[in-house]
């Protein structure tokens, strides 16, 4: 099986989780990686992985999409997975294209996509689904409405944490650009992120949780996951609501009264997987064993641990 991972950057440890695979598990794996640049990461993992550069995505969509393709047909890619916000899209719609060529993208909907990296289709639809999020406010004639202070910044179609802000004076939203940001209610509790993994026609599988200790750059730094059953049972109604494909990262806050509310979704596997994977739910295995027409089978008492991130090298000789 050849399976390609698409802009994918420093996410390393889905490399190494495939090519443990290979080595602990006997899989019969090709493993492929693209990103822009030589400069990459994940593309020196090992010499076993086969690297290719793709265009840019953004503002070069279609140009993109036929470049994909024209590397899954040329190297036979029987699975990609899709690891960035912005190539979302183009892919959803056009999965078919390359189920066509028998290659499998493990991408949503389009209509999935678009509710979740659209932070205001995504409010309206968890309105509309009864999903709590917090209060948000899409106008500076809405922000005139705000009674307590601070509240949150984000970008309408932001990645990670780009552009996210405190605001704590009321005279700041008048610097808020409208058009690109919105303001969102402060929620005191403790953050939570949550996978939800389902299989390739949208039905749910899995979940695992973990309380964040810490953020760097918009992704999870160190955090210690645990497992819940009331947790489980909303993950499975999230799941039943969404029907995404593959993983879903979710975030929200639990406050002190235990009321929840949702702040982010993203349709992708995301950078607080290895605390899911380290605590013994493969999800990648998953993908893989799915796509070979097995069974997927997870852990019924995953492991509750504690992880930190750290730094490793890796480099090129020129």
């Amino acid at each position: 099986m050849n399976v390609l991972f698409t802009n994918v950057g420093r996410r390393t440890y889905l490399i190494e989780y495939t090519l443990d695979l290979i080595r602990q598990d006997g899989y019969d794996i090709n493993v492929f990686v693209a990103d822009v640049s030589i400069d990459t990461a994940a593309f020196y993992v090992s010499k076993e992985v086969t690297p290719v550069i793709t265009p840019f995505v953004s503002g070069n969509e279609e140009n993109y999409l036929s470049e994909l393709l024209f590397i899954c047909k040329k190297n036979k890619i029987d699975v990609v997975v899709p690891l960035m916000d912005f190539e979302l899209p183009i892919l959803s719609e056009n999965k078919d294209k390359f189920l066509a060529s028998g290659t499998k993208c493990w991408v949503s909907d389009f209509e999935v996509i678009d509710n979740c990296l659209d932070k205001k289709k995504s409010y309206d639809w968890c309105s509309f689904n009864g999903i709590n999020v917090p209060r948000s406010y899409w106008s500076f004639e809405e922000a005139l409405e705000i009674n307590s202070f601070p509240v949150i910044k984000k970008a309408i179609l932001g990645s990670g944490s780009i552009g996210l802000e405190i605001i704590r004076n009321p005279q700041e939203i008048k610097k808020v650009d409208f058009g690109v940001y919105f303001l969102q209610d402060f929620i005191e509790g403790r953050e939570i992120g949550m996978d939800v993994f389902n299989d390739f026609h949208g039905a749910f599988l899995s979940a695992h949780f973990r309380e964040k200790i810490t953020m760097r750059a918009g992704e999870t730094d160190k955090a210690k996951s645990f497992n819940d059953k009331a947790f489980y049972k909303m993950a499975q109604h999230l799941s039943s609501r969404f029907r995404h494909i593959g993983n879903m990262d979710v975030d929200f806050l639990e406050t002190e009264n235990g009321e929840i509310y949702f702040i982010d979704f993203n349709p992708r596997f995301g950078g607080g997987y290895p605390f899911t994977h380290h605590s013994g739910l493969n999800y990648l295995k998953a993908i893989i064993d799915i796509s070979m027409g097995r069974e997927a089978e997870f852990s019924t008492t995953p492991n509750e641990i504690v992880g930190m991130k750290g730094i490793k090298l890796y480099f090129y000789e020129k």
